[in-house]
């Protein structure tokens, strides 16, 4: 049986992953608790990780500056699974209409990055330990298009800002691939630490 394993995406820019979504293997998710106590969380990802740092081109409130953003990724098959995590300047949390436009920024990026089509949005509550504030979790579903052929895809994703850090947890896919109980998996397993 040949491996379907892609290797996790490096940075913030998804367009690497993308390529990948055309392969024809169907994945094996065999979920680890992967601890990243250094960037705040714990979380379930499909496969060994990888974490890879940059600075991105940050146009959101406080900006335009180079952002450092952190992303433990990981590829199974046609899908991906990460966590970036970057640490927002304060003018973007000055006020709730900065926060929200600091959001919105990178949610923007994400959809231009998979040429992606907003179909959902929302809000969810996440358990904040001691010692961290709250300040906002908003949700996103997407189709988009990946690979050399543009073959439909779907991303789902999840802007979590606790404290001065935005966690931006993603998976994109195959509709196929990113069932219910695949995606409930690895956004409930998504914890933070004190």
């Amino acid at each position: 049986m040949r491996s379907c394993r892609k290797p996790g995406l490096p940075g913030f820019v998804f367009v690497g992953f993308l390529l990948a979504l055309a392969a024809g293997c169907s994945p094996h998710l065999d979920w680890r608790e992967h601890r990243a106590p250094e960037l705040g969380f714990i979380v379930a990802l499909p496969d060994k990780p990888q974490t890879v740092a940059r600075e991105v081109d940050y146009g959101g409130p406080g900006g335009p500056l180079k952002l450092p953003m952190t992303m433990v990724s990981t590829g199974v098959g046609p899908s991906l699974f990460a966590v970036g995590v970057a640490t927002l300047p304060p003018a973007a949390l000055a006020a709730p209409a900065e926060l929200d436009a600091a959001v919105v920024w990178f949610r923007e990026a994400l959809l231009r990055n998979v040429q992606g089509q907003q179909t959902a949005a929302g809000t969810v509550t996440l358990a904040v330990p001691p010692g961290r504030k709250w300040r906002t979790a908003q949700t996103l579903r997407a189709s988009a298009r990946a690979g050399r052929d543009g073959a439909p895809a779907v991303l789902a994703a999840r802007f979590v800002v606790v404290d001065d850090r935005l966690y931006q947890l993603v998976a994109l896919g195959a509709d196929s691939q990113l069932t219910a109980a695949v995606l409930d998996t690895f956004f409930d397993s998504f914890r933070l630490l004190p």
